[in-house]
This record gives structure tokens, C-alpha cells and sequence, in this order.
């Protein structure tokens, strides 16, 4: 079984794309570096890049996360981004660059 944990370990998400909807808020180059730092806080071993350059960026409330492979315990892992993501989700002041 070592072979299927070797699999597991190549195929697992280990980088992600965080694509936030169309407001003024998330232009902010300051604001997206402390959303990502948060991320890699909350989530050690992850690295996430905020960007707002996706062609999936929507215009509605939802965040677009984008893996590099699969994410495992996938219901735990997105209750951890929501956690991490709510006060950013929360704050609704525009920000300056």
C-alpha cells in the first residue's frame, strides 16, 4: 500500500488560486497579500496566490478557489478557507492600493 500513498502524496493539491468576485476591495494589492497570508497561516504546507487576473473572476459574492490537483477531506478543507476568508468576506470598506 506503499504505492497508493506514494500516488496520494504526488496527486494532492499543494497550491492554489484564490479568485475573489469583482469589487473594489479585492483591487487592493495590500489587501489581497493579507488574505493570502492569512491562508498560509491558517494552512501551513499550502501556498495560495490571491489574484484578481483569472478569466473565472465573477462578478457575484463567490470566491473561485482553483487547486493544482485533489484536494482530499475536501468538506474540512473548505471549512478552513471559509473560517480564514470570513473576516476578509465580512469587511466591506473599499480599499486604496
Amino acid at each position: 500500500m506503499k504505492w497508493l500513498e506514494h500516488m496520494a502524496a504526488e496527486i494532492a493539491a499543494r497550491q492554489f488560486l484564490i479568485v475573489p468576485p469583482r469589487e473594489a476591495r479585492y483591487e487592493s494589492i495590500t489587501y489581497r497579500s493579507r488574505m493570502e497570508a492569512a491562508l498560509e497561516t491558517a494552512m501551513p504546507g499550502y501556498v495560495f496566490t490571491v489574484t484578481i487576473e483569472h478569466p473565472g473572476r465573477q462578478d457575484h459574492e463567490d470566491i473561485v478557489i482553483e487547486p493544482d490537483g485533489v484536494v482530499f477531506e475536501l468538506e474540512e478543507f473548505l471549512q478552513r478557507i471559509a473560517e480564514t476568508l470570513a473576516p476578509f468576506v465580512a469587511d466591506r470598506a473599499p480599499r486604496l492600493n
